[in-house]
């Protein structure tokens, strides 16, 4: 079964690894070269195909592909909650989510469950600030209520949006052990 996966992993690299912006396959998930400065969270709600490839760390030249499912946040948690009652202004979590991909075929650690649905616990959170856009994996990373300064992290850097989808950077650690790579998230048909 694992021969298996990783031939799968291999063909998706291969598959993936050479194709630029400009070819006719609409799956193809190239590097962004150039990041959006204008990138908003704003209709990324819902169901994609999520592919991974690793550029860096021990696991370079691996591929994973799975499933990522998008909702919107509900209000009250729309916005981090100040000590005094004030909310910050600067930061919003517009949608939370789930994930189900192998992120550690590619070198990614992912803290506590990447396919909690739980909304106070998400397996993926959505971060947007001005101009960035940040997906963060993992349910002990965006247990709600609580900042976490240190543990391991997978976070992916939304570089540009079409209407297919989105795509852009990500990068993975605990302690000295780091990698990263880019992402394609295509819209579920």
């Amino acid at each position: 079964m694992r021969a298996t996966w990783r031939m799968g992993a291999a063909l998706l690299l291969a598959a993936c690894g050479g194709a630029n912006a400009g070819q006719s396959d609409p799956q193809a998930c190239a590097p962004v070269e150039t990041a959006d400065p204008a990138v908003a969270a704003t209709g990324l709600g819902g169901e994609y195909t999520l592919r991974l490839i690793a550029t860096s760390g021990a696991k370079r030249g691996a591929a994973a592909q799975g499933r990522l499912a998008l909702m919107s946040q509900d209000s009250a948690r729309r916005r981090l909650e100040l000590p005094g009652g004030a909310h910050d202004t600067t930061y919003r979590f517009p949608l939370y989510g789930t994930a189900e991909v192998d992120f550690d075929s590619v070198g990614a650690v992912v803290p506590g469950d990447a396919a909690s649905p739980d909304p106070l616990r998400p397996g993926v959170l959505v971060i947007e600030s001005p101009g960035r856009v940040m997906l963060r994996v993992g349910s002990e990373a965006n247990q709600w209520g609580l900042r976490r300064f240190d543990g391991g992290y997978t976070a992916l850097q939304v570089r540009r949006v079409t209407d297919q989808g989105f795509a852009g950077t990500w990068q993975s650690g605990v302690g000295l052990e780091q990698s990263g790579g880019h992402f394609c998230a295509f819209k579920a048909t």
